[in-house]
């Protein structure tokens, strides 16, 4: 290969990979009406979003074979004890991921405190997640979606404490 043609290749080869992480800006969430949900918990009950009015939400979507999900599990176990007398839930709802009993054993080895709901396509499809996992909403009192977090960005968790201070202030 030409000597002068290297440097170009690894410019343009840096350059598809980052475009992908960068991406274009994005414009502010818009707040809109959470989907409502109706789905199984791990204890053999139900969970709807309609139980869990009057609170903040922390939803997260999730799955038991996704490695930045697992990593995340001690920050949203915080976000949990930090939080929960203050009237916030923390909600997993676990997508993909096998028997509802593999899923209990999946939480119980990881003893993750909050609640687990079984996730269903449906639900998916009505909150948009479509890009991977983890995605993250922060619901409001009044049911409205607050904000949406695709993936594990470093700030991830400082973001979500401010959206549920600012949605606990409002």
């Amino acid at each position: 290969m030409n000597r002068r043609l290297v440097p170009r290749a690894l410019a343009a080869l840096a350059a598809l990979v980052l475009l992908p992480a960068c991406g274009p800006a994005r414009k502010a969430a818009e707040v809109k009406p959470a989907p409502a949900f109706d789905l199984p918990d791990l204890a053999g009950g139900r969970t709807s979003l309609a139980s869990l009015e009057g609170k903040v939400i922390v939803v997260d979507f999730w799955a038991t074979w996704c490695g930045p999900c697992i990593k995340e599990i001690p920050e949203y176990a915080e976000i949990y004890r930090r939080n929960k007398a203050r009237g916030i839930e923390v909600v997993g709802i676990v997508m993909d991921s096998g028997s509802p009993q593999e899923i209990s054993d999946f939480v119980r080895e990881y003893r993750i405190p909050y609640r687990q709901l079984v996730g269903d396509d449906t639900t998916g499809e009505a909150y948009g997640v479509n890009q991977g996992f983890p995605t993250t909403f922060v619901i409001d009192r009044k049911g409205m979606i607050r904000t949406k977090m695709l993936g594990s960005p470093p700030t991830k968790f400082e973001k979500l404490q401010e959206v549920v201070d600012a949605s606990l202030a409002s």
